[in-house]
This record gives C-alpha cells, structure tokens and sequence, in this order.
C-alpha cells in the first residue's frame, strides 16, 4: 500500500494567458506534515484552490487516495474526500459561544435534514470536549466567539476543521499575526494532528516551520523551485536567493 494521500501531476492553471501555477508535481504522505512556503505570488494559495476545488486547473491531475478529483466540485471534494481547509484569516460565527461553533461544525449538521435530526447526545458532547481540550479552549466554552484573543480565534476554526473529521488538513498561514507564544502553542497542535491526520501548510514564519515541517515545497513564479527536509531548504543557495535572503543578503 502506497504512504502517498496525495500526488500532484504537471498541475498548471492560467488566468488571462498567466500561468500561476506551472507543471507542479509533488507528493504528500500520509499522516505527516507538508509545509509549501515561497514568496507572495508564488502559486501557494491558488495550489490550494486547485486541491480543494475552488479553482479549475488548466491541465495535470490531482490524484487524492487514488482517485483523480482535479476540477470536482469544491463541496463534493469536502464532503466525499474528507479534506477540510482553514483560510488565513479565522473565519469563525462571532454570535455564537465556542461550544457551539465547534457544535455546528460537526458532521451531524452538514445538511438541513440531518440538522433537524440532530441531539446533542453524550457521544456528540464528548467529542465536542475532546476537541476544545485539544485546541486548548475548553475553558471558555461559553464565551463569545467575538471575546476570544486573535489566536484563539485561529484555533477556534482549527477546532471546526477537525470536527469535520477531514483525512486531509489545509491550514493557510495558522500563524499569521500570533504572539510568540501562540505561534508555538498552535506548532504544538499541528505537530499533535499529525499521523490521525495529513496535513498542508502554507507559512511564511519559519520559526514556525522549523517546527512542524517533516517536508517543505519552496515555490517559485508558479513551479516547484525546491523541495526537501527544513534543513535542506534552509542551506539551498538557490531558495535563499530568491526568498529567505535579508536585507543584508544572509539567510535565515
């Protein structure tokens, strides 16, 4: 049995004649951690919209548990193919506490029927306390969404995305605008997600993934520019050329 969940072949798109993302190939295994970094305009997001189905690719496959869902529908690859995403910023229900936004983002209440049929059992108020212990927000539960800190807010919405029960996690830039603190303590909850689940992710904080990566995929101008352990990328003269180079031309 393959240990690749995902595999992306020549996958191109264009928007106008412009070719955003270029013949990529890459590999995701399962159960580990895939971080895509590059810099603004590199193709990570529209990749991402590529996987999910928000956007249709010009040509080249995307072959997910073996089965190709490149141009399938953005609900039908959710929902069929368990692949949850959390956008950079938290994207959560301010008029709702907590519980409740993890509460509706469970699979029991992804369509009106079900919605209807719905009981908050024992079974369901377990899950729901497992997931706010491992998001580290069982505590405040019963706040307002809106009265969480800025990465409270972002662990919220990775809460929902797990109680989506996705086999395939996309997490968009988790640590955008986090304190230190918060940037580690959300690398703790993506390192823990890990083998239950896969995951993707799109950073520019390398701290960050420092400590999560098990792959990283440098993009460059919409193609794979290299790829390889942290450490790898990290001594590559040609990434720190084009992205990880500062003001005084070193690397990170």
């Amino acid at each position: 049995m393959s240990d690749t969940l995902l595999k992306i072949e020549n996958l191109s798109v264009s928007f106008s004649g412009f070719r955003a993302v270029s013949d990529v190939n890459l590999e995701v295994e399962k159960g580990k951690i895939h971080v895509i970094i590059g810099p603004n305009g590199a193709g990570k997001s529209t990749l991402m919209d590529l996987i999910t189905g928000k956007t249709k690719p010009t040509e080249g496959k995307i072959i997910y548990d073996g089965v190709d869902i490149a141009g399938k529908e953005p609900g039908h690859i959710a929902s069929k193919y368990k692949i949850g995403r959390k956008f950079q910023g938290p994207n959560v229900f301010d008029n709702m506490t907590v519980y409740e936004n993890i509460e509706i983002a469970l699979k029991g209440y992804t369509s009106i029927g079900k919605a209807f049929a719905y009981r908050r059992t024992d079974k369901v108020k377990e899950k729901i306390r497992k997931i706010l212990e491992q998001i580290q927000l069982y505590e405040q539960r019963d706040m307002m969404a809106t009265e969480l800190a800025h990465g409270q807010r972002q662990w919220l919405e990775i809460g929902m995305v797990i109680a989506q029960s996705p086999e395939l996690i996309i997490l968009d830039e988790p640590a955008a605008g986090m304190t230190d603190v918060e940037t580690y303590k959300t690398g703790e909850l993506v390192k823990e997600l890990a083998g239950k689940h896969t995951l993707v992710v799109i950073e520019h904080d390398m701290e960050f993934v420092e400590q999560i990566a098990d792959t990283v995929t440098v993009l460059h101008q919409g193609k794979v520019l290299a790829e390889g352990t942290f450490q790898e990328i990290k001594e590559n003269k040609e990434v720190i050329r084009v992205y990880l180079q500062d003001e005084n031309g070193e690397g990170f």
